[in-house]
């Protein structure tokens, strides 16, 4: 049997990849030496009668806890410094880095269950982008994720054009 923690992560990629497909986007996710960025979302266009990919993709981090909570308007989750750096250190010129936070029960057993009809994985997936500077704490950085900042097939598509702008923009 695989650890809870290897669980939570096939959870968090399975969910990425079903909303990357609705949402029309191609995928490349978890690379062979993993630096910290977990993969990648691109446009997918027609040239001629073939797809191809284009535009700018998007980085992303993803991580599936169970330790966060709502507060607020808010969802707090201490995420890992170096982590917190990954997703906050940008030179100019780089793709859009996001953090993606797939928030669990506490209770394992409710994480995922499916029937003939239906699969049903509990609470759902939050995007993160951080404009502070990469922080200089040891071990962890408590961030607040806006609870409308929820992963939805439109959502992937409103960052993808905002990446796309940005790219435009020279940031």
């Amino acid at each position: 049997m695989i650890s809870r923690e290897h669980t939570q992560e096939a959870l968090s990629l399975a969910y990425v990849h079903a909303l990357a497909g609705r949402a029309g986007l191609n995928i490349a996710a978890k690379p062979i030496f993993d630096y910290g960025i977990d993969g990648y979302f691109y446009r997918v266009k027609m040239r001629g009668r073939e797809r191809v990919e284009t535009g700018t993709p998007v980085r992303f981090q993803m991580k599936a806890s169970v330790d966060w909570e709502h507060e607020e308007e808010h969802v707090v989750y201490d995420l890992e410094a170096r982590a917190h750096r990954t997703i906050a250190e940008r030179d100019p010129g780089d793709v859009m880095t996001i953090l993606i936070l797939l928030c669990l029960p506490r209770d394992e057993v409710q994480w995922l269950t499916g029937s003939e009809t239906e699969m049903y994985l509990r609470h759902c997936c939050y995007w993160y982008r951080t404009e502070d500077p990469p922080t200089d704490n040891v071990s962890t950085k408590r961030i607040r994720i806006p609870r409308s900042n929820v992963l939805t097939p439109d959502s992937l598509q409103g960052i993808m054009t905002l990446a796309r702008e940005e790219a435009l923009a020279g940031r």
